[in-house]
């Protein structure tokens, strides 16, 4: 008999020594309350267990925090190696700190117009981010991740045992190639081409911490399975990525200046709603790796 999400059980809430942690959804994603994440530099149990329970939720949110850049990247460099190059620039003095500003970054080449893994094209993906509101629209500009760990265990028994075998690639411009051309042009193109070429992963991996199964695709990195005609990729793509976004694996987060937002990179997908037209958007944001490799 296949289990359902009807079937399962709700992730239940935490109270740790420090802090509170509050499912956000039936399945993932927690609203942390009673600490400012900062301390966690300076307290070596209060970072296990924030640490403990990102593995657990995947997403952990929080409100009204104090964060400095020098914070925010020892934060980061506590959870593994700083990620310091990217397709958006870095705050003055600090490598490693992105600047994700809007409107003018319409203008660049690439937006989060689809679901996505950061960094998923590369050997080693992105482990986790940090992202940090600075200022934001008063409507609209909410973050969505869906959890890959429920799309898996969703799936039925046939379906796990057919994917299991099988690679996709991924790629940094499956769905933007045009937009990237027309934003920094051939040669440039042609170089980024050569540093960043795509990337074979396993569709189904196993977490290196919770140990759980997920599945590793998406909308916009993932262009092709393996060993199989266009016709037949794009079926089963079609059809991953119609699933893993179903609402009931969802967590959705509205900003408020200092906000902050901890994620899982393995075992989710996310995309940014963009529907606050030409209103400023201002988010800092810390990306780090620990050299795993998906299987």
């Amino acid at each position: 008999m296949t289990t359902t999400l009807a079937d399962k059980i709700p992730i239940s809430g935490t109270r740790y020594s420090r802090f509170s942690a509050r499912p956000m959804t039936g399945s993932f994603g927690a609203l942390i309350s009673g600490i400012q994440i900062a301390e966690a530099l300076r307290d070596e149990e209060l970072f296990a267990e924030l640490r403990a329970a990102w593995v657990r939720y995947q997403v952990l949110l929080f409100r009204d925090q104090a964060l400095t850049p020098d914070e925010h990247l020892a934060l980061g460099r506590r959870f593994g190696d700083i990620q310091e190059q990217g397709y958006v620039g870095n705050l003055e003095g600090y490598p490693g700190v992105f600047v994700q500003e809007y409107p003018a970054m319409y203008q660049g080449p690439v937006n989060d117009i689809n679901w996505h893994a950061d960094s998923s094209f590369r050997t080693h993906p992105t482990r986790g981010s940090l992202l940090y509101a600075l200022d934001v629209p008063e409507g609209g500009g909410d973050t969505v991740w869906a959890d890959m760990c429920a799309a898996y265990e969703d799936l039925s028994p046939a379906w796990r045992q057919f994917l299991e075998p099988l690679t996709s690639i991924h790629d940094n411009v499956a769905k933007n190639f045009h937009r990237i051309f027309d934003s920094i042009g051939a040669e440039a193109l042609a170089k980024m081409r050569k540093f960043l070429q795509p990337t074979e992963h396993p569709v189904i991996c196993t977490h290196p911490e919770s140990g759980r199964r997920f599945l590793f695709v998406s909308e916009l990195l993932t262009r092709e399975i393996t060993r199989m005609s266009d016709r037949e990729s794009r079926a089963v793509l079609d059809f991953l990525f119609a699933h893993q976004t179903r609402p009931e694996f969802q967590c959705r987060w509205h900003w408020e200046p200092r906000s902050l937002a901890l994620w899982d990179n393995y075992s989710t997908i996310h995309r940014g709603i963009f529907d606050f037209g030409q209103s400023h958007r201002l988010m800092h944001r810390v990306s780090f790796h620990d050299h795993w490799q998906p299987g």
